[in-house]
């Protein structure tokens, strides 16, 4: 079951897919979030706005980065 989650930065999700990501940072207008950094495993990031996170049917993954390669 997916949830809709806020953006941690630091916090791990799984996509529908499998696919693990990080969150690495949160940009915000003003004072609200407004995109979101995120990091795959193969070191790739992308910048998503905070609308588009919502859509991404996400679950947080609890391993932690020592145990997958990541920093």
């Amino acid at each position: 079951m997916f949830m809709n989650h806020d953006p941690i930065v630091g916090n791990w999700y799984m996509n529908k897919t499998g696919k693990l990501l990080k969150v690495k940072m949160l940009m915000y207008a003003d004072t609200q979030p407004s995109s979101v950094v995120i990091e795959f495993l193969d070191g790739s990031r992308q910048i998503v706005d905070i609308d588009s996170w919502s859509c991404l049917e996400l679950h947080r993954h609890a391993q932690e980065t020592s145990h997958i390669g990541m920093h």
